[in-house]
């Protein structure tokens, strides 16, 4: 701490991160995505399984009252998996990171790939990282974001969405 205090009080901090919103989630809109809250097959979060029968829903998922979410779809079960296809842009450079408000602990895939994964709750949106192989696994196009939440105790809430991060400048 006193090294980051002096990097502060000398000016001599790396520049911030630029974030940029690719694939947006439901803060400002509800976004659609198709969920259920029975166990499904476990192929569930591959772009191959057949997701018809699930129900349709703008997020955010959870149940009122949970600190700053704005639940737009109710989930009041233990579990609730989650579909939504997505656009990445061809040429995107920079580094995926998922922007993620949970209640409680969540796991995310894309196109099938475990890509992130996070334990507890956070009570606002947070970047959570992507791991390599969910990175490697976006292609430009048409893809596939799974999520599962699960639930134990307390606030109920879960919304997944995709920006980039860039190195700024000072």
């Amino acid at each position: 701490i006193p090294e980051r205090a002096a990097a502060v009080n000398s000016g001599d901090l790396p520049p911030m991160p630029v974030i940029k919103e690719v694939v947006p989630a439901s803060r400002a809109e509800g976004m659609v995505w198709r969920f259920t809250m029975e166990q499904p097959a476990t192929e569930w979060a591959t772009p191959a399984f057949d997701a018809a029968a699930w129900k349709d829903g703008p997020g955010g998922f959870g149940a009122e009252g949970t600190p700053n979410a704005k639940t737009r779809t109710e989930w009041k079960t233990a579990d609730i998996w989650l579909r939504r296809e997505f656009e990445w842009p061809a040429g995107e450079s920079g580094t995926p990171v998922f922007s993620v408000h949970h209640d409680e602990d969540i796991e995310i895939f894309i196109n099938g790939v475990l890509a992130g994964k996070a334990g507890g709750f956070t009570s606002e949106y947070e970047n959570v990282p992507m791991t390599p192989e969910g990175a490697a696994a976006l292609k430009p196009g048409k893809n596939l974001m799974a999520v599962h939440c699960h639930q134990t105790d307390g606030g109920q809430f879960v919304d997944v969405g995709i920006n980039t991060e860039t190195a700024g400048t000072k």
